[in-house]
């Protein structure tokens, strides 16, 4: 009960984050500005980790390596496509991801509930690709990016729980992880965009502190989870934010809501319910 309270909240979290790079016009700045304020809190922590053995460091730079792609690739979806039809495509396939890597090289036991539950979610998001969702179609040039997120979600997201099978440490690991993965994004911003980063920074502060602070609490509740319960399954139960952005996008970007993300949104549901129950 505890890992399912502990991904919700986490989904909550991230469902708000990516609102907020979405509705900004300069999601690079943005970006930037998350990973220096994840940066800071970090590296106040430091002091009070215990420092990773040297068989976990494989899966940190690993893991901070995918994390660091999905960033870049982000950036590129959202100045396109709707949040409530770029998000769930990619947060769709991630649980397919994890399900397979964690089948074949984990052997991790999941129940057939457990697996069509699973497969629910990647179901209603396939909903999706019909009639645009809804709304306005995504391009299909912008597909392969889309399913790149979605590969890089599962495979940083298998790496992280098959590190904490080995190193039961979720808090030192993320801050490890954080160090490894924060700082490209800010020293970008710094080399490339000196001056409207600094601006960006004194003007929208507000702003970077909160995408950095949801991001890091989504990151660290999903690994807690994680090393609590089943890979497979927190990966799915955390799809329930696809719910939460359609909504948003809906609410404060003015995105459509049509029967095909109305479906996606139910079939994410049901799938979450199939699990748990």
């Amino acid at each position: 009960m505890l890992a399912t309270t502990l991904v919700l909240i986490a989904a909550v979290l991230h469902a708000i984050w990516n609102t907020l790079i979405k509705f900004s016009g300069e999601r690079l700045l943005v970006i930037a500005c998350m990973d220096t304020v994840a940066l800071l809190l970090v590296a106040a922590l430091v002091g009070f980790v215990t420092f990773p053995p040297v068989e976990i460091w494989p899966w940190i730079l690993a893991s901070a390596v995918f994390e660091l792609l999905y960033r870049v690739l982000l950036i590129r979806a959202y100045r396109v496509g709707d949040l409530g039809l770029v998000y769930p495509l990619m947060r769709g396939l991630s649980p397919l991801v994890v399900l397979g890597l964690t089948l074949t090289f984990a052997g991790e036991a999941l129940t057939g509930q457990q697996i069509i539950g699973i497969l629910l979610i990647p179901c209603g998001m396939a909903c999706l690709l019909w009639q645009g969702g809804g709304g306005d179609r995504l391009p299909w040039s912008l597909l392969p990016v889309v399913a790149l997120i979605g590969l890089c979600i599962g495979c940083y997201t298998f790496l992280d729980g098959q590190a904490l099978r080995r190193w039961s440490h979720p808090l030192d690991y993320l801050v490890w992880v954080t160090l490894i993965s924060a700082w490209p994004f800010p020293l970008l911003a710094l080399t490339r965009r000196r001056s409207a980063f600094t601006l960006f920074w004194r003007t929208q502060w507000r702003l970077g502190v909160a995408v950095g602070v949801c991001v890091l609490a989504s990151y660290g509740l999903v690994l807690w989870a994680m090393q609590l319960g089943s890979i497979a399954e927190a990966a799915a139960l955390r799809e329930v934010s696809v719910i939460l952005v359609v909504l948003f996008g809906m609410r404060y970007l003015k995105e459509p809501f049509g029967g095909p993300r109305l479906l996606a949104c139910g079939l994410v549901l049901i799938g979450m319910l199939v699990m748990k129950l």
